[in-house]
C-alpha cells in the first residue's frame, strides 16, 4: 500500500527492512521502513565527491536491496518495464488467477517476495502476506485451503514437508525461490503437499527470471539466453527486454545484458542446472588468490556441504589480514580438510580452518555474510 501511494505521485520507493537511523538514501524518492512510514528524501539526485553522476530514471519503479549473499547488500534499481515484464512471468508460471489467494510468508522487501505479490495483486489475486512465524500456521492455509499458491523459500519449504496435514485440500503450485532445490526436496514436498515444486530463480538486479519444473527452470518471455550455447557450461549470461538499470551507486546503465555470476550447464534441449558461483580472486593483504580450485577439492570431501572463503583484519594488527576457510557440513575428519587445504592452496597463502555444522542464515535462507564474520571472529 505504503509502494501505490508512492507511485500515485509519481515517486519511486526503496522498501527495506533497515531501520531510519540505518538508512543513507542514494536516489529513492521515498522510503518505506518496517512500520510503513513513507518519508520524504531531500534529493533524487546520486552524487559523489560533491558532483552528479546520476539522475533518478523516469523510468525507476522500486529500489531493492541484494541479498546480501555475496558480500554487502547493494541497492538496485528496477524499471517499471522490468516489474510488468516479471508479473507475466511469474502469472504463466504459476499460473496466477483471481480465483487464487497466494499465501507470501517471505520478506517483500527482497526481490523475490516482492515480485510474487506484485504479479499476484496485477493478476487479480487475493495476497496474504503474514509472515513465516510458525510452520504449523503457513501449512495448515495450505492444508484447508485458505490459500491456494505458495511463495516460499528452499529452508522455509523443508520445515513445512516436516508438518502434519491438517486437512483435505492441496495448493495449486508451490514457487520456490531465492535458494537452490534438490531433488531430495522436490520429492519430500510432492509426498506432503501433493504438487511438485515449481523453481524460481533470477537476479535482484534485472526481473530477469527462470521458471519451471526442473533446474533452474526456463526463461520467463522477455528474457533470453545470451550465454552459454546450448549443450554447454558456462557463466549464465541474459538478455533482458528493458534496460537492467544497476545500481544506485552507480550512473544508470542502457543495457539490456546481465551477466549473472552464476555458472550452468545448459544441455541440448535448453534446459539450464545451476552449478555453482562463479569462483572469483580473493584479495587479501594486496594480493589476488583463485579460490576456485581449493573450492572444487574441498568440495569433492564427503561430509562438506558449503565452502567459504573470508578477509577480515588481523586482530590487534589490522593493517594486515587474515584469510578464512569455513567448511559448513560435517566432514569424516579435520585432518581431511586440513590436507586438501594444504595440498591446494598457493604458496605462501595459509588460510584458517573453520568447520560448522550448518553455516548462518538469513530470513530468505541464503548466507548470512555478517553473521558469518562474528562466528569466525568468537571461534578464534
Amino acid at each position: 500500500m505504503a509502494v501505490a501511494a508512492c507511485w500515485s505521485v509519481g515517486a519511486a520507493a526503496w522498501v527495506t527492512p533497515r531501520e531510519p537511523s540505518e538508512i543513507q538514501v542514494d536516489d529513492a524518492s521515498f522510503v518505506v521502513t518496517p512500520d510503513s512510514t513513507v518519508d520524504r528524501t531531500a534529493e533524487v539526485v546520486v552524487q559523489s565527491c560533491g558532483e552528479e553522476i546520476a539522475r533518478v530514471s523516469t523510468a525507476l519503479g522500486l529500489v531493492h536491496e541484494t541479498s546480501g549473499s555475496t558480500g554487502e547488500p547493494k541497492l538496485a534499481r528496477r524499471s517499471v518495464d522490468s516489474l510488468l515484464a516479471e508479473h507475466i512471468g511469474y502469472r504463466g508460471g504459476m499460473g496466477l488467477g483471481a480465483e487464487d489467494t497466494v499465501r507470501i510468508p517471505v520478506p517483500t522487501a527482497h526481490s523475490f517476495g516482492s515480485g510474487v505479490a506484485l504479479a499476484g495483486l496485477l493478476s487479480g489475486c487475493c495476497v496474504d502476506l503474514r509472515p513465516f512465524t510458525t510452520t504449523a500456521g503457513v501449512a495448515v492455509d495450505l492444508d484447508r485451503g485458505a490459500a491456494t499458491k505458495l511463495a516460499v523459500t528452499p529452508a522455509l519449504l523443508r520445515l513445512l514437508t516436516r508438518t502434519r496435514r491438517r486437512g483435505d485440500s492441496q495448493p495449486r503450485a508451490i514457487l520456490v525461490g531465492a535458494g537452490p532445490v534438490s531433488e531430495e526436496l522436490d520429492a519430500a514436498c510432492i509426498a506432503r503437499f501433493g504438487v511438485p515444486i515449481t523453481r524460481g530463480y533470477g537476479s535482484t538486479e534485472t526481473g530477469g527470471i527462470f521458471i519451471g519444473t526442473c533446474g533452474i527452470g526456463q526463461p520467463i518471455p522477455s528474457v533470453g539466453i545470451v550465454n552459454p550455447q546450448s549443450g554447454s557450461r558456462g557463466e549464465l549470461v541474459v538478455r533482458t527486454g528493458t534496460p537492467v538499470l544497476g545500481y544506485a551507486h552507480e550512473p544508470t546503465r542502457e543495457s539490456l545484458l546481465w551477466n549473472t555470476g552464476d555458472i550452468v550447464d545448459r544441455d541440448a534441449s535448453g534446459q539450464v542446472w545451476f552449478i555453482e558461483r562463479k569462483p572469483g580472486a580473493l584479495r587479501a593483504n594486496g594480493k589476488f588468490i583463485n579460490v576456485g580450485p581449493v573450492e572444487a577439492a574441498l568440495g569433492k570431501i564427503e561430509g562438506v556441504t558449503e565452502i567459504v572463503f573470508a578477509v577480515l583484519p588481523r586482530s590487534g594488527n589490522t593493517e594486515f589480514e587474515d584469510v578464512f576457510a569455513v567448511v559448513g557440513g560435517m566432514p569424516a575428519s579435520r585432518e581431511a580438510v586440513e590436507w586438501v587445504l594444504h595440498t591446494t592452496t598457493p604458496p605462501g597463502f595459509t588460510p584458517h580452518l573453520r568447520i560448522f555444522d550448518e553455516l548462518p542464515r538469513t530470513n530468505l535462507g541464503k548466507l548470512d555474510r555478517s553473521a558469518l564474520m562474528e562466528w569466525i571472529k568468537r571461534d578464534a
